[in-house]
């Protein structure tokens, strides 16, 4: 009994020393991002990703690996876009999701492999994400929503666990805001095109999301974080149509196999 009251009072604890913190600092003010470093930003993404780390398992050996880590590797190589620069990680989780962390990470989960219906549809969300990634939408993000005074108490290592947990739950499951959607949309268009990869998948992608949604809404936490998919998978059509291209089929055995059952 004492060991119950002594943990109820530690879980007490740790929430008024969050309360606290909130309270304390102004969440809304100071949006320059100028006095956050490059260092700073890539020590933040490793919290966030310790985070996740402790709650989900990461998949470092499997085919699903091979096929993200290729299509990464295509759209990055055609963009001339750094090797190495955007660090790709996979995760064990059935939600249909994939989000950028800062410092450069895309994380992908099974689930998302698993609803897309062709390479080119998950090409087509990773280009999306790489190009948040890219136009520096991550950052801008949570500065926006978090406070980037609250940002810097978390790389210091000030931040509870809670605060971190928050902050990756924003990131991971809240929208950006409709200008930054439609600019990555249209910018993923373009890095698909240059590595020849059919950008259509994408279209495809929030098209079925906007006809699915209700009837899966647990699983497709995607949803949450692309709004208005209908509309943008237009959008993207539109975009496509400017410049007619020919481009490479993409052939994996993950999809090879499914279409044999």
């Amino acid at each position: 009994m004492k060991k119950a009251i002594f943990q109820l009072l530690i879980i007490v604890a740790a929430f008024l020393l969050t309360w606290f913190l909130f309270s304390k600092i102004n969440f809304t003010g100071h949006m320059d991002l100028d006095g956050f470093s490059t260092a700073q930003e890539k020590k933040l993404g490793e919290l966030l990703l310790e985070s996740l780390s402790q709650s989900k398992d990461e998949i470092k050996h499997d085919s699903i690996n091979q096929v993200v880590n290729n299509i990464l590797e295509k759209i990055t190589t055609a963009n001339k876009i750094e090797k190495g620069a955007i660090r790709l990680r996979v995760f064990d989780d059935q939600t249909v999701n994939a989000f950028a962390l800062p410092g450069d990470q895309l994380i992908i989960f099974t689930g998302l492999v698993d609803y897309c219906k062709t390479p080119e549809e998950l090409a087509g969300v990773m280009a999306h994400e790489i190009a948040h990634i890219q136009k520096d939408h991550v950052m801008k993000k949570l500065v926006k929503e978090v406070g980037i005074s609250m940002l810097f108490v978390i790389v210091a290592g000030n931040g509870s666990f809670e605060i971190v947990s928050e902050v990756l739950k924003t990131i991971s499951s809240r929208a950006f805001d409709r200008d930054q959607e439609s600019e990555a949309d249209i910018y993923a268009v373009h890095l698909l095109e240059k590595a020849k990869i059919n950008p259509s998948g994408l279209s495809d992608f929030l098209f079925r999301l906007s006809q699915e949604s209700d009837d899966l809404s647990d699983e497709l936490l995607i949803i949450s974080t692309h709004p208005g998919s209908a509309d943008r998978s237009v959008a993207i059509l539109d975009e496509i149509k400017k410049n007619p291209s020919k481009y490479k089929e993409l052939h994996y055995d993950f999809w090879e196999h499914r279409s044999e059952d």
